[in-house]
């Protein structure tokens, strides 16, 4: 697939709005793991209640009309989409992790406090999965599937929650 058309989705699984920002560290959530974005400060992303986010590669209105071009169909309006992060999602599978501000440690290095990961794969690298097994859908390797969540609510990090889909950015998952 085109990398430039690559996108992360992060769900608010709460009734309550969720601000990427902490105002009592004076610093923005990050992605810790994977790819290299920054949330921004100017003004600060808020994920309404069960709302959506995407956080894509290129700019955020040419990955709209990207997106509409190659899938026959617009985003929803009210889906915020915010871009630029360094980095490409692999092929083959890595961790991508998400972390909010926590304290600064001695050295001055902020730390972060990890709110979600997953360890994904492309379903045939059984050799970098525990017990020699890569039970991550292969058709999510450049067959035109997303790697999408089946209960948002539940753990990032398990396999067994995650399948190939039509890709399906800011409405739920087929």
């Amino acid at each position: 697939g085109n990398q430039m058309e690559e996108y992360i989705e992060l769900y608010n699984i709460t009734a309550s709005s969720v601000t990427l920002y902490r105002a009592d560290k004076y610093a923005p959530w990050k992605f810790t793991d994977g790819v290299d974005y920054t949330f921004s400060t100017e003004p600060p992303i808020t994920i309404f209640g069960h709302g959506y986010l995407l956080v894509v590669k290129q700019d955020p209105e040419d990955f709209r009309s990207s997106f509409e071009a190659r899938y026959g169909y617009a985003l929803p309006h009210d889906v915020q989409v915010v871009g630029g992060y360094d980095g490409y999602l692999s092929n083959s599978g890595e961790r991508l992790q998400i972390g909010m501000p926590g304290d600064v440690d001695g050295s001055g290095t902020r730390q972060y406090i990890r709110i979600d990961r997953v360890t994904y794969s492309d379903g045939s690298h059984p050799e970098n999965c525990p017990g020699d097994k890569d039970y991550w859908p292969v058709q999510a390797d450049g067959y035109g599937f997303s790697l999408s969540r089946k209960v948002p609510s539940a753990y990032g990090n398990d396999v067994s929650n995650w399948k190939a889909s039509i890709a399906s950015p800011g409405i739920a998952n087929p």
